[in-house]
């Protein structure tokens, strides 16, 4: 059964979500860390726990979200896949970060692949389904583990509440359409875990979020 560590990285307390077995294959979500100490952490975990990283995949490609990319890639050389769409966001990381005050120089290495809706990303017995959820971003993607019941849900649905939409490429009748008709429909039980902030479950935000 696969295993699930998070790390809250960067000032914008982003959750990068590891999931992995034990001596075995891993999939990172989100590789949100800012800094060498933040790298080092998750290097330091990866390694102890002797995972082959299979892949690491964004949910969308704004770059509190991207920041570690290239470290991740660089020492653990999985393959890298993000929603075509979000390219104009990992090209600009740079300078998107500099415009809300982030010292970001780095540049976000090209995509080995492109995540397409309805795709299984498949390492050891991990199997995540791309579920395209526009409406924070164009090409905002969640990733469902239907063995364990964990979502990983990106920026588009948090725990009462759902991502902004006033950025480029947000839309609040898409967001609110893509949680409705896409994840909504999981099961109750279903674990909703956010890109920032705490987890929570399908039934709670269905029966308790005050945007939905």
């Amino acid at each position: 059964m696969p295993q699930l560590k998070i790390f809250p990285f960067n000032p914008l307390q982003v959750n990068a979500y590891l999931i992995y077995e034990p001596h075995g294959a891993g999939i990172l979500i989100d590789p949100s860390c800012a800094d060498q100490a933040e790298f080092d952490e998750l290097k330091a975990f990866i390694d102890s726990n002797h995972i082959r990283l299979d892949y690491q995949l964004n949910t969308h490609g704004h770059f509190d979200h991207v920041f570690g990319v290239r470290w991740v890639r660089d020492a653990f050389h999985p393959k890298y896949l993000i929603h075509k769409g979000d390219d104009q966001f990992i090209r600009m990381a740079g300078t998107q970060a500099r415009s809300f005050g982030f010292d970001y120089s780095g540049e976000v290495p090209q995509p080995d692949a492109e995540l397409i809706d309805n795709q299984v990303i498949t390492a050891g017995d991990i199997s995540l389904r791309v579920i395209h959820v526009p409406g924070h971003s164009q090409a905002c993607v969640a990733f469902y583990e239907a063995v364990t019941g964990w979502l990983f849900s990106g920026d588009t649905l948090f725990a009462g509440g759902i991502g902004r939409t006033d950025l480029p490429g947000g839309s609040t009748k898409q967001i609110l359409r893509s949680i409705r008709e896409r994840l909504l429909v999981l099961p109750d039980e279903t674990m909703v875990f956010p890109g920032h902030g705490p987890s929570s479950t399908i039934k709670k935000e269905r029966l308790t979020n005050p945007y939905l």
